[in-house]
Parts: C-alpha cells; sequence; structure tokens
C-alpha cells in the first residue's frame, strides 16, 4: 500500500531497494549516527514481522526510508532508523518524511505514542524531532559504542498523538 505525504509517496521497501538504502548509510555524515548497517541489516528488518520498512519516493527518485518497529504491541511504537538520501538532504525531505511516518504509525498501526532515540550530539536530528513535538523522555549516559569505540550517550524522546510541533525558536 501506498500513501502520498506532501511531495514524497511511502511505500513497502523492496529487496531491490536495499542496495541504495545501504549505499546512503555509508555516507559519512550518515554512518557516524548508526550502529549496523548494510543489506543484511535491511533484510532481516524487511523478513521481521514486527518491522515495517518504508522507502519514500519523490516520483521515480527515492528520497530516503524509515523502518517502525514494536508493531505487535509493547510500549508505543519505536522509529527504529530514519535516513534521507544525501543528494536530497536540505530541502525539507527529512521534515516530510517523518511526517509521513508519524502520521501512518498512529494511522495505520495505532499508535498512542512513538518513539525513538538518537545520539545526544545529533543537534540536526535532535532539533528535527523536537520541532515535530518529540520530548525527551530520558538520557541514557554511555550506551552506546561509536564507530571509533568511545561511548556516545543516547537521548530518548517520545512522540504522543496530538502533540503539537514546538513553536519555531
Amino acid at each position: 500500500m501506498c500513501h502520498r505525504a506532501g511531495m514524497l509517496t511511502l511505500r513497502a521497501t523492496t529487496p531491490d531497494d536495499l542496495r541504495h538504502l545501504a549505499g546512503w548509510e555509508t555516507e559519512p555524515d550518515t554512518s557516524t549516527w548508526l550502529g549496523e548497517t548494510g543489506a543484511d541489516w535491511h533484510a532481516r528488518a524487511l523478513t521481521d514481522l514486527d518491522q515495517e520498512h518504508l522507502v519514500a519516493a519523490d516520483g521515480d527518485a527515492l528520497v530516503g526510508f524509515a523502518v517502525l518497529a514494536g508493531l505487535r504491541g509493547g510500549e508505543g511504537i519505536e522509529l527504529r532508523r530514519m535516513v534521507v538520501a544525501p543528494a536530497h538532504r536540505g530541502a525539507g525531505r527529512g521534515r516530510a518524511l517523518l511526517e509521513a511516518v508519524l502520521a501512518r504509525a498512529y494511522r495505520d498501526h495505532g499508535a498512542g505514542t512513538v518513539w525513538l532515540d538518537v545520539k545526544e550530539h545529533n543537534r540536526r536530528a535532535r532539533r528535527l524531532y523536537e520541532s515535530s513535538g518529540f520530548v525527551v523522555r530520558e538520557m541514557r549516559t554511555n550506551a552506546i559504542a561509536n564507530p571509533d569505540g568511545t561511548a556516545a550517550d543516547l537521548v530518548i524522546m517520545v512522540h504522543q498523538l496530538g502533540r503539537e510541533p514546538a513553536a519555531p525558536s
């Protein structure tokens, strides 16, 4: 099933899409923020019934993807990963993708909340999430290893159905 949001269309990711998505994750300004990456990670997500792997397109161009997890119940739905293709950054695609994914989680999956974790020093992503109505639930110190082996803090953020985005600062 496809859903249109703004100029983006969300659809289920196919195995043919994986080489594009895995390639976007190798970009230095993307890989630093992610844990495990690669086609195998995506292939596992595609076959996991507790996850939904979505690709966003603008016409024929793939512009991003997102993975929702926790679809079988639990403490809200997790936005496990969201990446905008490097060539499409800086044009509002991240915001459009986030809005489309939130709408899908609430409308199609009946979520009451959507949560995510983000590295504390990923200021760009945190600004997007905060301006879209996410609030900080907790900080986890030294929660994850960076690619260079150092520890990073994670911020757990939550979005609730009906929460209005924060006013621009």
